[in-house]
């Protein structure tokens, strides 16, 4: 079983099933959910699945996409009433942070300035070599 969602982020997520229900005439789907509550969609997810688990919603999945249903809403009162530590919407803030850090870093080794700079490396490398093969210094391992 995932982590127990807090009672605030579950009202939340009733709440906008509840409203997405009502706006689309039939029950959203976790990326809806997020897109009206401006949450990630991983949190939100994470979320469904934990408040599925526990029977406050009911989750309708078949191979293409998961909809959600209300179960016992009642259920949220027994949830704790705020988040002791770092959340998971923190959590995975910082998560998606990092990637995006990664992503930025792998962008970087392949813009031009950076290709030409290791061409430049590599050039300046035969070069040296060149230079040890003309002097008869050339050790193709120096130590």
């Amino acid at each position: 079983m995932a982590k127990k969602p807090s009672y605030e982020d579950a009202h939340l997520v009733v709440a906008a099933v509840r409203v997405l229900g009502h706006r689309e005439t039939k029950p959203p789907t976790p990326e809806q959910v997020a897109a009206l509550l401006d949450l990630p969609a991983e949190l939100v997810r994470s979320l469904v699945v934990s408040l599925g688990d526990l029977g406050v919603l009911h989750l309708m999945e078949n191979p293409f996409e998961t909809r959600i249903e209300l179960g016992d809403y009642t259920l949220i009162e027994d949830l704790p009433r705020s988040a002791e530590g770092p959340t998971m919407k923190d959590e995975i803030e910082d998560f998606v942070e990092r990637k995006k850090k990664e992503v930025e870093e792998a962008e970087k080794m392949f813009t031009p300035d950076e290709m030409q700079k290791k061409k430049k490396e590599k050039l300046a490398k035969l070069e040296d070599e060149m230079k040890r093969m003309k002097k008869g210094k050339y050790q193709p391992f120096p130590d």
